[in-house]
């Protein structure tokens, strides 16, 4: 795996969903983002739901991270 991948994945996993942004798709990587950042604060402010949502955002956003990186590879 090269150098590229392996920062994409480690900006993912302390990111929710900007390791897409590194690699080149901005919208789907902000997106994943924000919604891990809202789903975050909801989860602490409303209802803990949200916090399962958000790692389910998160695990979902790794994944595929990593699928974006096995396409570049």
């Amino acid at each position: 795996m090269e150098t590229k991948a392996i920062i994409a994945l480690v900006i993912s996993f302390i990111f929710t969903g900007l390791g897409i942004a590194y690699l080149g798709d901005l919208k789907k990587g902000v997106g994943l983002f924000a919604i891990g950042v809202i789903c975050g604060l909801l989860g602490v402010y409303v209802s803990g739901i949200f916090t399962y949502i958000g790692i389910i955002v998160w695990i979902a956003a790794l994944y595929l991270t990593y699928k974006e990186t096995q396409t570049i590879a």
